[in-house]
């Protein structure tokens, strides 16, 4: 499998753009037609069956198209009459149509859905089916079911893998600046940060013109201060939440990051699409990036022999002194997920779930997953990776995602968009070090909640 190949193969689902106001009828008409590229797995209906239609996100032709494909022409074998139409719909297009569809009430029987806030909004405006007979949920991680998880009910399987966020590190840069490893602790951290600095190297690489990488040190700072629960409370909307201890002493650790120099000139402009960010890491003048795991097909595609060198390191993020978040916790994205629209009959709610329970949650779903490049969340699935390329990384993923007692979930998915746009605005002037602690989680708290 080519370098190429393989970094489209694991794609970077990460950033699910906010959802924007239409402003154009011709914007408006061109969410509505078909996607451009649509393909469509399987036949005609029998009579007397079911038809229903999918829509999933793609960026092209893929063995993840493949893998989808195949298990709807499996599933079509076994329920004789019923048919799922997939249409394949490029990324930026996609979140216009199901928006529009579903103010339409007209949106496909099952849909493509990142979870988190965008999700709950379909969910609080009576758009998303409650899945009613979830006992297959049982062979997911438990830790990948959160963000399609309300109110105790399940909302959305997983079809595609997982994808949480590491520091990534080159080690020969760590071994010429006299470094034996990562760092497991914050202040380990800060103190390689000086080392680095005095070798003549960028400590950290970060590409904060996008905003969400910035985004990746909040949560996990908050995580390890705080635990889970800070940010629970923050998705909860609970009052003055953005003002728990461990938010303003995560913001504050982040100030100590600029102020040491941990990162590069021209960082709150440097884009990650570019691969620049890569770039500095991978050769030698940085020595550090967080990023989803995502970033390892990505820098395979760049240069293949960093990656098949075992010269690209994956270290999880250190504890902070004196915090009571688990040092296994995980952040990043739990999966990419496939949901049931309210507005669909019972039969084509049924099938729906036949097809989830049938298909999805299978250990030979599982398997095709590992061969298109991605971790599966299904149990069981740890000797799958054995002979694969990024074996040794992805075994490290998966094994950390099922033993992970928390995950979660990418703050910017998991809020409503108005919210997290603010969040994002306001974060990044943290990191440029023109606004307090304090005054972010005031904004922040004045933010909570918003549509």
């Amino acid at each position: 499998m080519s370098p190429s190949t393989r970094s489209k193969l694991r794609r970077i689902r990460r950033r699910w753009p906010l959802v924007a106001a239409l402003t154009a009828v011709a914007l408006v008409a061109a969410a509505c037609g078909s996607a451009s590229g649509s393909g469509k797995a399987g036949g005609s209906a029998t009579a007397g069956g079911t038809s229903v239609t999918a829509w999933i996100v793609t960026t092209g032709p893929s063995p993840v198209n493949t893998k989808i494909n195949q298990a709807v022409a499996d599933f079509e074998a076994a329920h004789h009459g019923d048919h799922i139409t997939v249409d394949y719909i490029e990324n930026q297009s996609y979140k216009q149509k199901i928006q529009l569809a579903m103010g339409a009430g007209n949106p496909p029987t099952i849909f493509w859905t990142w979870g988190g806030g965008p999700l709950k909004q379909y969910i609080d405006a009576g758009d998303v089916q409650p899945l009613g007979h979830p006992g297959y949920a049982a062979s997911f991680l438990p830790s990948s079911l959160g963000a399609v998880t309300f109110n105790g009910k399940l909302y959305g399987v997983p079809i595609e893998g997982t994808q949480p966020v590491y520091f990534f590190y080159n080690k020969s840069v760590f071994a010429k600046a006299g470094l034996s490893g990562f760092p497991s602790t914050w202040s380990g951290l800060l103190a390689d940060v000086h080392t680095l600095k005095a070798k003549g190297y960028t400590p950290i690489s970060l590409a904060e013109g996008d905003q969400w990488p910035g985004l990746m040190y909040l949560e996990y700072l908050t995580d390890r201060i705080g635990g889970p629960s800070a940010f629970t409370a923050i998705q909860q909307g609970k009052a003055g939440a953005w003002s728990n201890p461990a938010v303003i002493a995560a913001l504050t650790d982040i100030q100590d990051l600029v102020r040491a120099g941990a990162f590069q000139s021209g960082y709150d402009s440097l884009k990650f699409s570019g691969g620049g960010s890569d770039a500095l890491v991978y050769s030698g003048k940085a020595a550090i990036q967080l990023m989803g795991d995502w970033d390892i097909s990505q820098v395979l595609g760049l240069d293949k022999s960093f990656v098949t060198s075992g010269q690209l390191g994956l270290a999880k993020f250190p504890t902070v002194a004196g915090g009571t978040g688990n040092p296994a916790d995980l952040a990043g994205n739990t999966a990419s997920y496939v949901a049931v629209a309210s507005h669909a009959t019972a039969k084509q709610k049924a099938v729906a779930e036949a097809f989830f329970a049938d298909e999805l949650a299978t250990t030979a779903y599982a398997k095709a997953s590992v061969g298109a490049g991605e971790v599966p969340v299904t149990k069981g699935a740890a000797p799958m990776f054995a002979g694969q390329q990024l074996a040794a990384y992805d075994q490290t993923i998966y094994s950390s995602v099922e033993d992970a007692p928390s995950f979660q979930y990418s703050w910017d998915q998991s809020l409503s968009p108005s919210e997290a746009t603010t969040m994002l605005t306001n974060l990044a002037q943290v990191f440029e070090l023109s606004q307090s602690p304090q005054k972010f989680a005031s904004v922040m708290n004045s933010a909570q909640g918003g549509s």
